[in-house]
């Protein structure tokens, strides 16, 4: 059974509202509203072209760079056992997918990083509470960009030792 936010998005928007089940389905020229919920509640509400909608299939094999979500869409694939649902509306301009984004935010969420106990857990297990690796990973968590993006430009520019990105890398499959 759908819970409310989604009955919400279906009662607000029924004629531009899509259900998607591949990134092929994302219309490439249009500005969109891109959600992406896990059972049933948003992870990921916002706005722009197919470029930043296609964070709403990242995968183990596939991450959209420069996405401050793309981190959290991983750990959610990488450790979440629930189902994922993927719906856009299609928007006639930027001013209306930034308007409708805003009132979403408003009325279901999915403005937020929050990481559920269960998925926070099993990203740090095994790795040592005090370690450099819980350091880097809770800083990449906190990132204002893409915390995916800063750990692949720190193990770049040398600020990560091999050693560290390994553990990091491993546990992130990146």
């Amino acid at each position: 059974m759908e819970n409310d936010k989604i009955k919400i998005l279906e009662q607000k928007y029924p004629s531009k509202l899509l259900v998607i089940n591949s990134l092929t389905e994302i219309p490439s020229k249009e500005y969109l509203v891109y959600i992406l919920f896990y059972e049933n509640e948003p992870i990921v509400l916002g706005h722009g072209k197919k470029n930043r909608a296609s964070v709403i299939f990242d995968s183990i094999n596939k991450i959209t760079s420069s996405h401050i979500k793309a981190l959290f869409v991983r750990l959610y694939v990488l450790f979440g056992s629930g189902s994922l649902k993927r719906y856009i509306i299609i928007c006639n301009d930027k001013n209306e997918a930034k308007n409708i984004e805003r009132e979403l935010h408003k009325l279901i969420g999915g403005n937020n990083r929050h990481i559920p106990e269960f998925i926070f857990s099993n990203l740090f297990s095994g790795i040592n509470e005090d370690s450099i690796e819980s350091l880097i990973l809770k800083i990449a968590l906190n990132s204002s960009f893409s915390g995916i993006d800063d750990l692949k430009k720190w193990k770049r520019e040398g600020i990560l030792s091999e050693e560290v990105w390994s553990i990091i890398s491993r546990k992130l499959k990146l």
